[in-house]
């Protein structure tokens, strides 16, 4: 496979190349499609087996390509026959790819011939009518290259993981590194606060050392009375509770707990601490001199790296020698 660094950074480890995504093609009968090695397709139910796994694959001509475990694609002839025994996607092996509600999709042959059940459970190419071809729904499939957290909600973060490409590869990294070892790192989340009570972040939380929660004494003498979890430089406080929820929106693709069964999963599983610092008010209006007391703060209290999505305005030099100076 592939030499990668290992987890410690002190020598190196192979790890194997993450190989195309897998996806899982669950019918509207509760039953998944699956593939024999000659190439028949049938409606398999109980626990998903290999033959049910199919890599997917983006076309430039904008359709969706699938290949069996046996390496073959599946595919449909004009007169609507449906298999899975050809070895290369040039015409028939491709479809086109319909949403429709609850994420339910159709697949459409280059005959523009939907793929629809029979009485039978035979699967075929034969119907024009769209709204009765939303028979499928895709799920991803974890691959030997990758590791996918069991959090319900990931499979809405398309910028994580995507079967198009259009993501970070996300599951292929945790594959690796997943954040549950080492010190930990200090993120600053310049924007509207964080919900430092949400099930997936109130763990994740940056908390201030120097000072005792709840006494109503500034006892790191920075200026903030009970900055725990950050400062929120709109109200000059030190609760930074997010009224908007856009710093909670970033904070939780930067760490949501992974794999914990809820929620979301962030890029950062465990190991690192959300600074929360607001200078954004709940309708996402703010000053540039706060911008720039979050930034000041966030230095002046370790934060390594800083999330600053946000922006408008032209350039501002206070801001810009802020931003050199961390």
């Amino acid at each position: 496979g592939d030499c990668c660094p290992s987890v410690d950074g002190t020598m190196l480890s192979c790890c194997s190349a993450a190989g195309p995504d897998l996806v899982q093609l669950k019918t509207s009968h509760g039953t998944h499609l699956a593939a024999t090695e000659a190439g028949a397709l049938f409606q398999a139910s109980g626990p998903l087996q290999d033959a049910g796994k199919f890599s997917v694959m983006a076309n430039d001509d904008g359709t969706i390509s699938f290949k069996s475990k046996f390496g073959k694609f599946l595919n449909a002839d004009e007169q609507g026959k449906v298999r899975a025994d050809r070895a290369e996607a040039l015409g028939w092996e491709r479809f086109e790819l319909g949403r429709g509600l609850n994420g339910s999709i159709s697949l459409a042959s280059r005959f523009h011939k939907f793929l629809t059940f029979e009485k039978g459970g035979l699967l075929v190419a034969r119907s024009e009518n769209a709204n009765e071809s939303f028979v499928f729904e895709m799920f991803d499939v974890e691959g030997p290259g990758q590791h996918f957290a069991n959090d319900p909600a990931l499979p809405k973060l398309w910028g994580m993981h995507h079967w198009a490409g259009f993501d970070i590869d996300a599951p292929e990294a945790w594959k690796v590194w997943t954040g549950e070892v080492g010190k930990g790192i200090t993120v600053a989340v310049i924007d509207t606060g964080i919900d430092y009570t949400h099930e997936d972040l109130r763990e994740q939380m940056w908390v201030n050392p120097l000072e005792i929660p709840g006494n109503g004494i500034d006892d790191d003498q920075n200026g903030i009375v009970d900055d725990i979890h950050g400062a929120d430089f709109v109200n000059q406080d030190g609760d930074p509770m997010d009224d908007m929820m856009h710093g909670t929106h970033c904070a939780g693709t930067i760490a949501g707990v992974g794999n914990d069964r809820q929620g979301v999963a962030g890029v950062a599983w465990r190991g690192v601490r959300l600074m929360a610092l607001k200078f954004l008010d709940s309708k996402g209006a703010g000053r540039i001199s706060d911008a720039i007391q979050a930034i000041d703060y966030a230095v002046a209290q370790g934060a390594k790296i800083a999330s600053n999505s946000w922006g408008g305005g032209g350039s501002n030099p206070a801001l810009r020698m802020a931003i050199e100076h961390a």
